[in-house]
């Protein structure tokens, strides 16, 4: 519920312990009024899943009266399939209860519908079976996926350091590929302050899935307000909602 930092909201951001790049990035996104609280979860050994893992930390998150929950991490770099992500996501729903929930998945979706794109070329900071797996989801949701990048970091933990230079780099490469959109899953890698000059040289929209999770949320929440400096999409007042994706 509202309170004294965030008249407007609050909003319960529920991110993997590893990654340092997806809180301030959410941070830098943040209209005036609204209180951004955050909380981790770690993958506790083989066989754990980011679901199970998510889960053990939905229950701390409604202590601080959320008005929405946002889940970010890319599970559709995880061979999570459309119907896999609807499970996810109604796992996470009735863990929350009548706090509204956000996966970033289905915000990169809803982004892409927004933005009218149909045609998309992919980023990714992991391997290729990752990068395919993303590839796949989208395609399922009808997005021609028109090819791919990756790079291949072993560990999520190194993924912050990726150099700018080479993150460039690999967008031009897919930019080539006469996209409608240019789409970066792996809220690790930073992305989100590239975007504007990313948009300028291209000519298209970019969509860091940190950025859309975060302006989805926000759209959901009603709160409209366009975050300047940050690319198309952050101007888009409103969104094309799809929560069974």
């Amino acid at each position: 519920m509202p309170d004294r930092f965030g008249p407007r909201g609050v909003i319960a951001t529920v991110i993997p312990v590893q990654n340092s790049n997806m809180q301030p990035e959410y941070e830098a996104l943040r209209p005036v009024g609204i209180s951004n609280q955050t909380y981790r979860f770690f993958l506790e050994g083989e066989g754990d899943t980011p679901l199970a893992a998510a889960l053990r930390v939905i229950p701390d998150t409604l202590k601080c009266w959320p008005d929405m929950i946002v889940v970010g991490n890319s599970v559709e770099m995880r061979s999570v399939s459309e119907s896999g992500h609807l499970a996810y996501r109604t796992a996470l729903q009735n863990a929350a209860g009548k706090v509204p929930v956000v996966t970033a998945a289905e915000a990169c979706v809803a982004a892409l519908r927004t933005l009218g794109a149909r045609r998309i070329a992919l980023l990714s900071p992991m391997s290729r079976e990752h990068s395919d797996s993303a590839a796949a989801y989208y395609q399922a949701h009808g997005f021609e996926v028109l090819g791919a990048r990756w790079f291949d970091v072993a560990r999520s933990e190194d993924i912050i350091n990726v150099p700018r230079e080479r993150v460039r780099q690999a967008f031009e490469e897919i930019a080539g590929l006469e996209a409608d959109a240019l789409l970066h899953v792996g809220g690790a890698l930073p992305v989100v302050d590239m975007l504007a000059d990313l948009e300028s040289r291209f000519g298209i929209p970019v969509v860091a899935v940190n950025a859309a999770t975060y302006w989805y949320a926000l759209r959901r929440l009603g709160v409209t307000d366009p975050i300047p400096g940050f690319g198309a999409l952050l101007q888009r007042p409103q969104a094309v909602f799809d929560t069974d994706s």
